[in-house]
């Protein structure tokens, strides 16, 4: 056996005893060492194994210059599954590679509890890999310029899913037995039923019940799979499956990067330390260990650092509620000299965040957790660049904590993909798409609107029209009838009675 794969797998046994020993709880954990050029075809194609497509290609050359500029240097790669599948660059030194193994379990066990990512498949490298061997055998049958041009129109729509798909996710049969029986309970309730509703109940009986979709549908890749006109043939549907399926996989990674991320470093940062305490690791080691972790979590005004600021929050929730200070006595105190000194010692800090750890996304996360002194001292402000010849100088916009937690949590809420819905499948009674943009004061960007309407168009077959809004706040609708963009505005007077000219 190789002497660094023997060192490695010995590490791996202390680092999994450490783990247990702080309370993580992960999944069975598999390694592999890979040349660096086998790490960029992962991190550009999602999977060992994935299909072809060109913008695999272009995402590969992206992170190869930068990997050879030294912009990019990437640790590892882990996988949502089970077992847990994680990649370590063979070039690292071991001190790295001990470091990356201590992250990988800590992401490991919050990928395990969290739950948004309990209802994600687990399998999704060998599903992966069966797309890559089908939709080869869609080129040979089909043609490379067919298949390719599907895949661009699923994939400018992939994100468009219901991203809280696990709390209700019903088929359509379901659907209309619930609305047909608004007062009755699922039959089978999903497993986080309890939690929200994901559809409004409504008082109704037939009423409505012969339209399409019954409700407005967010899931705008499954409904088109369904429904199109076209229609589309079964290979076809077989690839907009795997895009919407490895779209919901990546959902969670999403939603929870600012945690995961924390989450992984917080725990890094101990088991390495115990490491060096056990003397596993020499001075050094721990050495190259802070150099490298020192460059993880760097300050970057252009662009926030989710390993940094989750690591940050996560250390002043265990604090605060290691010496009480939360609650509403904690809240209503208005003298600054005794909440500096505020002490109970409650000691309930690692129960909470193992807690938050369980139950929260990025959005809650920074809501209810980004305080006032974590934004002064991460110095998350609000930059905007000036260039200056070859130099980018950045100046502070804003310091006001309450401006940058609340853009936070609509960019968290949203990932900055504009929330969609199909409102009426058969519009005109002509199978048009009709669609509703939920505007939240941003407008649609001109080229995508364009682009991803010819996408959709070409899905569906028919026109199809997305009702939105400008910044005068009227409606306006797009569309496009297979030849060109059309728009045409809309307004609604005193009656009540939409206008349209």
């Amino acid at each position: 056996m190789d002497k660094d794969i023997e060192q490695l797998n010995k590490f791996d046994e202390i680092i999994q005893d450490f783990s247990k020993s702080f309370g993580l709880d992960f999944f069975p954990q598999e390694f592999d060492s890979i040349p660096a050029q086998k790490m960029l075809e992962i991190i550009s194609y999602h999977f060992p194994v994935n299909f072809s497509h060109w913008s695999f290609g272009r995402d590969y050359e992206l992170e190869r210059t930068k990997y050879e500029y030294g912009y990019g240097i990437p640790y590892e790669v882990v996988l949502n599954s089970n077992p847990s599948r994680a990649y370590l660059m063979n070039t690292n030194p071991l001190p790295v590679q001990v470091m990356v193994m201590s992250h990988v379990y800590a992401h490991n066990d919050f990928m395990k509890n969290n739950i948004y990512f309990k209802p994600t498949r687990r399998d999704i490298i060998a599903s992966a890999s069966g797309a890559a061997i089908r939709f080869q055998e869609y080129e040979k049958k089909f043609g490379l310029d067919k298949v390719e041009q599907l895949i661009d129109a699923g994939s400018s729509i992939e994100m468009n899913v219901d991203p809280d798909f696990f709390i209700t996710d019903e088929d359509e049969e379901q659907q209309l037995e619930r609305l047909k029986n608004p007062l009755a309970k699922p039959e089978q309730p999903g497993q986080f039923a309890d939690l929200i509703s994901g559809k409004k109940r409504i008082e109704t009986c037939d009423k409505g019940l012969d339209k399409t979709p019954l409700e407005p549908e967010r899931d705008i890749l499954l409904y088109i799979q369904n429904h199109s006109p076209k229609p589309l043939k079964d290979w076809e549907k077989d690839i907009l499956s795997v895009l919407r399926d490895q779209s919901r996989y990546f959902f969670p990674q999403r939603r929870t990067k600012i945690m995961n991320e924390g989450w992984a470093s917080y725990w890094h940062t101990r088991i390495m330390n115990k490491l060096l305490q056990s003397g596993h690791l020499n001075q050094e080691d721990h050495g190259y260990f802070n150099l490298y972790n020192a460059r993880v979590l760097a300050v970057n005004p252009r662009v926030m650092n989710p390993y940094l600021v989750g690591l940050k929050i996560f250390e002043d929730i265990e604090e605060r509620w290691n010496k009480g200070q939360y609650g509403k006595d904690w809240e209503e105190c208005k003298d600054s000299k005794i909440k500096e000194e505020w002490n109970l010692h409650t000691n309930q800090g690692l129960s909470k965040i193992f807690s938050i750890r369980k139950s929260y996304s990025d959005r809650f996360f920074i809501e209810h957790f980004l305080t006032e002194k974590l934004v002064e001292d991460l110095q998350l402000y609000l930059y905007e660049g000036h260039a200056k010849g070859e130099i980018i100088d950045y100046e502070i916009m804003t310091k006001d904590w309450k401006i940058i937690r609340k853009m936070l949590v609509a960019h968290l809420g949203t990932f900055g993909v504009p929330i969609i819905y199909v409102e009426d499948g058969d519009y005109k009674g002509r199978r048009e798409l009709y669609l509703r943009h939920a505007y939240d004061g941003i407008e649609l960007d001109k080229e995508y609107r364009e682009k991803t309407l010819e996408n959709i168009y070409y899905l569906w077959g028919r026109p199809v029209h997305i009702e939105s809004k400008i910044e005068d706040d009227r409606n306006i609708v797009y569309v496009f009838d297979g030849s060109s963009h059309l728009t045409r505005s809309t307004f609604e007077n005193n009656t009540g009675i939409k206008i349209k000219f």
